[in-house]
């Protein structure tokens, strides 16, 4: 879901926001962002917030898009490159906490097996 943050009109008590829902696939997740692949382009800049099933369990957290790049001879396939916005601590239920945890769950299975 992308939101974006409207000006706010003389007389109102709130801001405005524009939100537009899109399925995306990620490719890959680490600690400081992920890459996702989308049907269409997202604009540098952009801030959203990215919510991945993961585990049975849903989590979000908020991104800002880096780059964006058409995959050549894909047609309208987009990488895009995200980046965390830390706007709260990663607590549970956060995108970040989860893979800050399961990353380092991950470290040891990438480890040599050692010799018996």
């Amino acid at each position: 879901m992308t939101h974006e943050f409207g000006r706010p009109q003389p007389n109102d008590d709130e801001p405005a926001a524009l939100t537009k829902e899109m399925r995306v696939r990620v490719l890959n997740c680490s600690a400081s962002g992920c890459l996702i692949e989308s049907n269409g382009p997202v604009a540098a800049g952009t801030v959203a917030v990215l919510r991945i099933a993961f585990g049975g369990l849903e989590f979000d957290d908020t991104v800002q898009v880096v780059r964006c790049q058409p995959i050549e001879g894909a047609g309208s396939i987009y990488h895009v490159g995200t980046q965390f916005l830390p706007t709260t601590p990663p607590c549970a239920g956060t995108l970040r906490y989860v893979m800050r945890r399961e990353v380092s769950k991950l470290a040891g299975w990438l480890r040599p097996k050692e010799p018996r």
